[in-house]
């Protein structure tokens, strides 16, 4: 495998790992009724997700 193939795979596994995350965490505030952080984790979610370079398809 090249070099480049392999950074592709682990930037969608680091980018799968991440969204992993980013879902505990939403689910974890809601439960808490921390709605105004769960706001402010998912707009930030939201810029990462869409710098994510397509890695999500």
């Amino acid at each position: 495998m090249s070099s480049e193939v392999l950074e592709d795979l682990l930037k969608k596994d680091i980018y799968e790992d991440t969204w992993e995350w980013w879902k505990a965490q939403l689910y974890f505030l809601r439960e808490d009724k921390d709605f105004r952080e769960a706001e402010a984790v998912f707009k930030e979610f939201s810029m990462y997700r869409s710098r994510s370079c397509g890695l999500d398809a």
